[in-house]
């Protein structure tokens, strides 16, 4: 179930009356409160105007719990209250049929309301449909719930989207605390904020982005490599001077240092490789008041454990797949899954390939395997099935000696492509096959696992 969006910018010339359903709820027409009209009919005109079109029967059912003559004849009541209390909002109650609606560009909802930078602190003024919550069929308590997390998920995304946009630490700040206090009342995360300029490129990383922002002196990045650490930093401080020793000279580059301390920023990227100078000359930035931005992939030494720490933690699965969905539409939603498997984690060549066109997840998985050896193709070709259980059963149907074997087996579970004695997807076994020489497919031996080339 998904909001209504189809008047996103209600609240123009063309308004005859407003309801709100975040807090206390109230119907106003022409900017008079509309006549009572009592807690059903409310909460039909809100379903109408936050669910969309619906038939009469459905709505009978989630608020009257039931199709019956009794049902259909209350809804008939609430509706006739409706165009009562809407008597000079004529075109906002749209009966046609069987189907019930309103008219999104004559009623004004504030919860479909799009607020900018200045509303977004007050925007969440309490409960959906306040006071209203607590009674009614258990379909309508669990639309009522639905409804109310998919809106507070939206407005928790735009809190820590705007704090990531600030320039200013104090106003992040009171973005982010909003967005914690919104979270602990109500026990509700985030949507990643997909579509949006600060968190479509960094995998949904909004939040992550505004701590960097909110960040007053220098800090600590910590997180695995691939995990979009270096992406995440260069969006946050886009004019920071990045350290990038040459290997040959053992003191820093006076050029550089100037034009660290002149930005005020400098970033130092997997400081746990860099050479022994670096710390002091980290020590001399920092107390010149350049804002220095560590990235490592575990702790600091001892004389820097007490900056703030933003941890970026690895890329979660479903993270990956809206990422793969949002790069390959046409796909199927049985193949984006097998994507992040097949392709380890959807690295930066898959979303390459992805963008430029979104070919097949054989095309793809085809490119990774052809890096392997042949010895691997073979284990993975005679692979497919059940668990192959015991080594010696493996080897005399892939033909290779135990060490070979045991090489290739480690190097495919390194892989992410072997896991509990077989290969990870059929796929992988298929486009292996494709990859070995008809001959080598001859030679191997036939068994209930092995296909005819």
């Amino acid at each position: 179930m998904t909001l209504n969006r189809a008047a996103d910018g209600t609240g123009e010339a063309g308004t005859q009356a407003t309801l709100d359903v975040l807090g206390r709820v109230a119907l106003r027409v022409g900017g008079v409160p509309a006549s009572p009209c009592g807690e059903l009919p409310l909460r039909l005109l809100a379903l109408l105007a936050l669910q969309g079109p619906i038939g009469r029967e459905e709505a009978a059912d989630l608020l009257w719990n039931g199709t019956t003559r009794q049902t259909l004849q209350s809804l008939r009541t609430a509706l006739s209250t409706l165009r009562a209390a809407l008597q000079r909002a004529p075109d906002v109650l749209v009966v046609s049929g069987a189907n019930l609606s309103v008219n999104l560009d004559t009623l004004s909802v504030d919860a479909l309301r799009t607020p900018d930078e200045t509303e977004l602190l007050r925007w969440w003024r309490g409960p959906l449909l306040a006071g209203r919550a607590c009674r009614g069929t258990d379909r309508w308590l669990e639309w009522r719930l639905g409804t109310e997390t998919r809106l507070l998920e939206g407005h928790l995304s735009a809190l820590f989207v705007a704090a990531a946009r600030q320039r200013e630490g104090g106003q992040a700040e009171a973005f982010m605390r909003r967005a914690r206090e919104l979270s602990e009342s109500f026990g509700v995360l985030p949507r990643e904020p997909w579509g949006s300029a600060a968190g479509g490129g960094l995998l949904g990383r909004a939040r992550e982005l505004a701590a960097l922002r909110c960040a007053t002196g220098s800090v600590h990045v910590r997180g695995p490599r691939g995990a979009g650490r270096s992406s995440l930093v260069r969006a946050a401080f886009p004019e920071a001077v990045w350290c990038a020793p040459d290997g040959v000279s053992d003191r820093p580059d006076p050029g550089w240092v100037a034009r660290a301390v002149g930005t005020g920023r400098a970033v130092f990227d997997d400081v746990e490789d860099m050479p022994e100078w670096v710390w002091p000359l980290v020590r001399f930035l920092d107390g010149r008041g350049c804002q220095v931005i560590l990235v490592s992939t575990g702790p600091l030494p001892p004389q820097w454990h007490d900056l703030p720490v933003v941890e970026v933690g690895s890329v979660a699965r479903e993270t990956l797949v809206r990422l793969a969905a949002t790069l390959a539409p046409a796909w199927s939603a049985v193949e984006l899954p097998a994507l992040i498997v097949l392709t380890e984690g959807l690295p930066g060549r898959a979303a390459r390939l992805l963008r430029g066109g979104g070919p097949t997840l054989e095309a793809l998985l085809r490119a990774r395997l052809a890096q392997f050896s042949e010895d691997i193709l073979r284990v993975l070709w005679v692979s497919d099935g059940p668990p192959v259980g015991e080594m010696a059963c493996l080897r005399e149907r892939c033909g290779l000696d135990c060490a070979a074997l045991r090489d290739a087996v480690k190097v495919l579970t390194d892989a992410g492509l072997w896991a509990e004695g077989q290969v990870v997807h059929p796929l992988v076994s298929e486009v292996a096959g494709q990859l070995l020489p008809w001959w080598t497919r001859q030679l191997l031996e036939p068994g209930p696992l092995s296909r005819a080339p």
